[in-house]
């Protein structure tokens, strides 16, 4: 039987393993459920009973407290501003005006306090790969489009790639700086040990791109590819990550040398998973696919059961496939869905 980190990275490598691996991601309340419905003690215990084959490495932030700009509102080292607001199944952050949004030109925007990464202690990751010996390892965290817009604001930020394009390419690289050198320094705390880095950005709608393909290649290309190739010369595996219906830039993504496609919105046009698979299954690997839209937190558990069948079958055929939600489970989730998922069973091969 192949060890976990031997699982993934078959996967990735677009090959068959002994069963298809498995990732865990869920917002902080269904963690606490989950932990309380299988008698878990600690999150790396929650994550062993459900046979998880993923770890992540977390530094330690040692910067300035976050400033609390009014009550209920506060500001984090980017400079965006966060209101909590309580849900009927559990919290989500409302972002709020920040001085950015206002910015009129390159000169405003060398006026915000850009941070760097001394705000983090990288030290703390060598003991986490030391108890994550055997598991694939994970460094993630890094977002060059959709940060940038809760910086800046959405529109502000997609009307300036039109019309100010010097404040967007400013903008997208001062964030560009920032995470090549976080993952530069992750690399030699950790001696390169970890295996993976995954990049968050949305691109898409529901229904179709945030942008044009031509204004992507303008915009993102030249940033993503700067971050994939210090990714790549750590010998890392790079998994990009968008929600939406994306499909008119995965052959961009797979230009760039992106490894590992996330999380493959299912519920978004153009993302079906056997045609992803049959048109960019020879080209990169799938991370996700199981639906939080609708399966998970409104299918039965025989309904999930038979979403994980089929991703099994589809996105996981001769390899090249890591089981995962579609984004993070949310606390309308019924633990009964997250244990059907998460049914080694469906996962194939040697048990």
């Amino acid at each position: 039987m192949m060890t976990s980190r031997e699982r993934v990275l078959t996967a990735v490598g677009r090959r068959l393993a002994d069963r298809t691996p498995a990732d865990y991601k869920a917002e902080p309340d269904v963690n606490r459920m989950m932990m309380e419905r299988l008698g878990a003690g600690t999150y790396e215990e929650l994550l062993r009973k459900l046979q998880i084959d993923v770890r992540r490495l977390d530094p330690k932030y040692v910067g300035p407290p976050f400033k609390v700009i009014e009550e209920g509102v506060y500001e984090d080292y980017w400079g965006i501003r966060t209101k909590p607001t309580r849900t009927a199944n559990g919290s989500n952050d409302m972002h709020v005006w920040t001085p950015v949004w206002d910015a009129q030109c390159i000169e405003d925007l060398e006026k915000h306090a850009w941070p760097t990464t001394d705000i983090f202690d990288y030290s703390v990751m060598r003991d986490q790969m030391e108890r994550y010996k055997g598991y694939a390892v994970m460094y993630e965290g890094a977002d060059l489009f959709t940060r940038p817009c809760i910086l800046r604001n959405i529109e502000n930020l997609l009307v300036d790639m039109i019309e100010r394009p010097e404040m967007a390419h400013y903008i997208f690289n001062k964030f560009t700086e920032f995470y090549c050198e976080d993952v530069t320094r992750a690399l030699e705390a950790t001696r390169g040990g970890f295996d993976m880095f995954c990049e968050w950005s949305d691109y898409g709608t529901q229904r179709a791109l945030l942008m044009s393909v031509p204004m992507f290649r303008t915009f993102i290309t030249p940033y993503l590819k700067r971050l994939i190739n210090v990714c790549h010369a750590g010998g890392l595996k790079f998994m990009a990550h968008s929600c939406g219906a994306i499909r008119p830039v995965i052959p961009e993504l797979i230009a760039m040398g992106v490894d590992i496609l996330d999380p493959i919105q299912v519920a978004a046009a153009g993302m079906e998973p056997g045609p992803l698979k049959r048109d960019f299954g020879g080209k990169l690997a799938f991370h996700g696919g199981v639906c939080t839209q609708r399966t998970l937190p409104f299918g039965s558990p025989e309904e999930v059961r038979e979403a994980v069948i089929d991703r099994v079958a589809t996105l996981g055929s001769g390899g090249g496939y890591i089981l995962a939600s579609s984004h993070d489970i949310s606390a309308d989730t019924p633990a009964e869905n997250i244990l059907a998922m998460y049914d080694v069973s469906l996962r194939g091969g040697a048990l």
